[in-house]
């Protein structure tokens, strides 16, 4: 799944830069059968590795598992409309992610995507599909935290998004860490990390140049 999603946005990218060279990614499917190989050997068949993610949606049937994200705030304010409708609950999450970074992708077109706005956008695409495809859990945001630990050092204005967002995810699996078993109310984490993303969506789009930090202004610049 992490995969999927970083493919996502390198196709938008190499369409708009590198479109001369699409040749490159036919090294994709090379690598991920290469990476496959002891399963192929166990038995396991050759379409596993496309199949195998469309799967689990239908083996969780969870909007969402451990995670704080629009799916996990539907599923908790309206538990019963979810489990009747699922199955479309499901389809239409799916859709609404390629709606948003449809959306996203062709307001951009008409920026110059330097290394530093690379960053930025390449984490809110990442961050969208976190954010909006159904049962998705924990693991799957700890790229997104990377990323935006990344641009906060670049761009002070994300500071603030970067630790909401580290700290929620820390306070989700921390009990996983400590084998505990206190519950975590996921709600208002939920309808916090919404907000949260809502920030960063409006700093990428409205106000796309970095602020940045003092010691790395001469490091972007030079």
């Amino acid at each position: 799944m992490p995969n999927v999603r970083v493919l996502r946005f390198n196709y938008v990218y190499w369409a708009r830069h590198d479109y001369r060279h699409w040749y490159q990614f036919g090294w994709v499917p090379v690598t991920v059968y290469a990476m496959n190989l002891p399963g192929f050997l166990a038995g396991r068949s050759l379409l596993t590795p496309l199949t195998i993610y469309a799967g689990q949606t239908s083996d969780y049937k969870e909007l969402a598992l451990n995670i704080a994200n629009f799916p996990k705030f539907l599923q908790l304010a309206f538990p019963t409309a979810v489990l009747d409708h699922y199955e479309l609950l499901k389809r239409g999450l799916m859709v609404l992610t390629c709606l948003i970074l449809l959306a996203g992708f062709w307001y951009l077109r008409r920026l110059d995507l330097t290394p530093q706005r690379f960053l930025v956008v390449a984490t809110w695409s990442f961050w969208t599909c976190t954010m909006f495809l159904p049962s998705m859990h924990d693991r799957y945001s700890y790229f997104v935290m990377v990323m935006l630990a990344l641009v906060a050092l670049l761009d002070r204005r994300m500071i603030g998004v970067a630790l909401v967002s580290i700290g929620i995810s820390t306070v989700l699996y921390l009990r996983y860490l400590l084998n505990a078993d206190a519950a975590v109310d996921l709600w208002p984490l939920a309808i916090i990390q919404i907000i949260n993303y809502c920030g960063f969506t409006a700093g990428t789009f409205l106000h796309p140049q970095p602020e940045y930090l003092h010691s790395f202004r001469s490091i972007t610049t030079d």
